[in-house]
């Protein structure tokens, strides 16, 4: 069997100086050498003059090699990524099978779409990972790490060991090696010079370096300390290091300060410098500890984290105390708001002890670096690094596992393919009772699909024609949530629930805007209820309410088998959770209290949320003031009030004080609203005012509904009617004439007032 040749498409911040900069480069060249390699850049030089084929010519390291692996730019254009083809006079292209992806932590390019295996390659400080950047590496297929100190760290923090991998960086051993030659003209007064490179920065110690040095030598000792520290990121507010310096009272004649050096000037102070002198809290890597190493230099570094990869057991370390939390410290200029996990606290007395010895026992210490440069330019060059990397690619690329399908019933059936392997998968969603396909999509590895039918259906799922799933609530935790606030949708809709976790045998949770009117009733005591939109882990989830199509009507047959406007109300929740319509009413969680009248009294609901609901006001006070007559004290329950001789007006009462009025009322005469419904829940009888909705499509029973069939009605179920809430005046046929609403108005006082005398008598 043939093995796949891996082929790279590469992502990071290739041009540029800084150490990022640097291994990106350095690495992805080498590795070209061994695999066909693409590169998607992001970052700019100094020389960026806009988006040009050739944009990065003026740069001086760019060399016909970088052109032909650069084949991408792309940069941040307010909120959006651009991407641009570059170098397209060097061909370049390919059909890459691993993505690999070098960047600093919690950079975008971690978050993107790739295609194919994907390998992280990530540097960090400090003994944790931010946590949702942490989480996105869990996702990569490998995590590239410098150190096996990173390794440990990352193990530790939840990513499987096998994931795991030690990369190391390298040093460029045709610069970085000793060179007897290197001059600089102010190394000819025969002074010591320790140097530090770096930047002013709370991780790398560099107040406590400086401090350090000026309390263990004496002014009359022929010593300084060469400082390159300059931070163009610093939020001090100081603009100079000499600022910086003259803040913290750290200004000497001893200490020389480099204002950006040349590479150059870099390489001749690391190959000429006595004592490179580095003390950090904690390092991914320290390059120019590894390039001063390498270049024979004897160097001062903190006995702690990645940097051990290269120089333990070489240099001359210094003694931690113990761990400190990561923080910024008061000198901060780290790029990271989060800083979990933790830091090394070095002993900087030791650091005294250390940089004295150096001093005084430089000749031997200046042999052992040299003998000791050899081992670091053998085994940490860019070469030995790319054939390491080679190794885990290989292995990767060969053994991938494979993908997995993940199957859900959220609002719909899903199917997802999640994996590195390409493959391609037909998904068929089929309906059990009748074989049809209701939904087909061919997708491949890393995709999902879902069938747009949200309302429950006993799905077949078949991939690559092979059946892979039979949807089966039994026993599994079903959530079914109200999606409307209203009260008689409510009282409808939930006790449907409970049928529905009878007929398939689940556990079933609950969600309404009303959980308290259920919760402790008998029937409920299996449910688990919680509130609208909390998460809630199911096997699956249907929603229940009106849902209207993108057109605006009510002709969405996604989320209803049948328009919705068009059947009862309580058949819309026996229509999405597939049950025969059967009445159901279970009550609600009320203890009846104290009769709150001692008189007989009725009860009336005058106000509703539409003017094709409510009736006439003057029809209300007429008959209360005949209902007063015959002995009848009248109270009115609406929410927002109801004035009128010989009403008792009873507005926002607590749901409690609600329910005991009409548990002990004579009878109730409302409208097609929610105090109707609360009533019918109550056991109550309902004398109904309501001409827009035929009988049978609001309240089912124990209602006597007044209307009148000679004038126009029903207009709430026509198919083509789109009740619009927003809208008081809504009346699909007469709005804006006298016969506005005339559904309502045509019924009479009397009319009413007979009805209630039949249903007294």
């Amino acid at each position: 069997m043939i093995k796949t040749k891996p082929k790279i498409f590469a992502h990071g911040s290739y041009v540029g100086t800084t150490g990022y900069n640097n291994h990106t480069r350095a690495f992805y060249r080498e590795l070209s050498n061994i695999y066909d390699l693409k590169i998607r850049n992001f970052t700019i030089g100094k020389s960026w003059d806009g988006y040009k084929d050739e944009p990065h010519n003026g740069e001086d390291y760019i060399d016909d090699l970088d052109k032909k692996l650069l084949v991408s730019q792309y940069l941040w254009d307010n909120d959006n990524l651009i991407y641009e083809d570059i170098y397209t006079q060097y061909p370049n292209t390919f059909k890459h099978n691993v993505n690999l992806v070098l960047c600093e932590t919690n950079h975008h390019v971690f978050y993107q779409d790739y295609q194919g295996p994907k390998i992280a390659y990530n540097v960090w400080e400090t003994t944790k990972q931010p946590q949702h950047f942490f989480n996105q590496l869990k996702t990569f297929d490998q995590v590239w790490v410098a150190s096996n100190w990173q390794r440990d760290c990352t193990i530790k923090q939840g990513i499987h060991p096998d994931k795991v991998k030690v990369i190391p960086e390298a040093v460029d051993v045709n610069i970085f090696q000793p060179n007897k030659e290197a001059t600089l003209p102010e190394y000819d007064d025969n002074r010591f010079k320790f140097i530090v490179f770096g930047r002013w920065d709370y991780r790398k110690s560099t107040k406590e370096l400086i401090e350090s040095f000026l309390e263990e030598f004496s002014e009359d000792e022929p010593v300084d300390l060469i400082l390159s520290i300059d931070n163009g990121m610093a939020k001090d507010d100081f603009e100079t290091t000499e600022e910086r310096l003259k803040h913290y009272n750290l200004v000497d004649p001893r200490l020389k300060i480099k204002h950006f050096p040349t590479r150059e000037e870099y390489i001749k102070y690391i190959q000429k410098g006595h004592v490179f002198l580095s003390c950090a809290r904690s390092e991914g890597w320290n390059l120019p500890l590894i390039e001063a190493m390498a270049c024979g230099t004897p160097a001062i570094y903190s006995n702690c984290s990645g940097q051990l990869e290269f120089a333990e057991g070489k240099g001359l370390p210094v003694k931690i105390k113990g761990t400190i939390p990561a923080i910024g410290g008061e000198y901060s200029t780290y790029s990271q708001s989060d800083l979990p996990g933790e830091f090394y606290q070095p002993d900087f007395n030791d650091l005294k002890r250390v940089m004295r010895d150096a001093y005084v026992n430089y000749k031997s210490h200046k042999k052992q670096a040299l003998k000791e440069s050899i081992e670091i330019r053998n085994k940490f060059n860019w070469e030995n690094v790319a054939e390491i990397a080679e190794k885990e690619i290989d292995k990767l690329v060969h053994n991938l596992p494979p993908n997995t399908t993940e199957i859900s019933f959220v609002n719909g059936p899903k199917v997802e393919v999640k994996g590195s392997k390409y493959e391609k998968y037909k998904v068929e969603f089929i309906d059990s009772r009748t074989d049809k396909i209701i939904h087909s999509a061919t997708i491949t590895n890393n995709m999902w699909t879902k069938c747009s039918k949200s309302y429950f259906i006993p799905w077949v799922i078949k991939i690559n024609d092979k059946v892979v799933h039979k949807l089966d609530l039994k026993d599994k935790i079903v959530k079914v949530s109200l999606e409307s606030k209203s009260i008689g949708d409510t009282l409808a809709w939930t006790p449907q629930i409970l049928e529905f976790a009878k007929t398939q045998q689940c556990k079933i949770a609950i969600s309404t805007f009303h959980n308290e009117w259920f919760r402790g009733l008998e029937e409920y005591k299996n449910v688990t209820f919680t509130n609208p939109g909390e998460a809630f882990n199911a096997y699956a989830h249907y929603k229940i309410g009106w849902f209207r199509s993108e057109d605006g009507d009510w002709k969405n047959f996604d989320d209803h088998p049948n328009q919705v406007n068009t059947i009862p109300l309580i058949k819309t929740a026996t229509d999405i959770l597939d049950l025969p319509y059967k009445i159901k009413n279970t009550g609600l969680n009320f203890s009846p209290k104290k009769r709150p009248i001692k008189d007989k009294y009725i009860c009336i609901g005058p106000q509703s949320t539409a003017g094709l609901k409510e009736w006439p006001h003057q029809n209300w006070r007429k008959l209360a003031k005949i209902l007063h007559s015959k002995g009848y004290k009248v109270v009115s329950l609406s929410l927002n009030g109801f004035k009128g001789t010989n009403i008792i007006d009873k507005s926002k009462l607590p749901w409690d004080e609600l329910f005991n009025y009409l548990h002990h009322c004579e009878l109730f005469i409302g409208l097609g609203s929610g105090l109707s419904w609360i009533n019918w829940a109550l056991g109550k009888h309902t004398l109904m005012i309501n001409n827009f909705v035929p009988y049978g499509y609001d309240i089912p029973n124990n209602i006597t509904k007044v209307e009148n069939l000679k004038v126009c009605n029903g207009c709430w179920v026509n198919k083509d009617y789109v009740f619009d809430a927003g809208d008081w005046d809504w009346c699909p046929v007469f709005k804006g004439t006298k016969k506005q609403h005339i559904c309502q108005k045509s019924i009479t006082v009397e009319q009413v007032f007979n009805e209630i005398e039949k249903f007294l008598n």
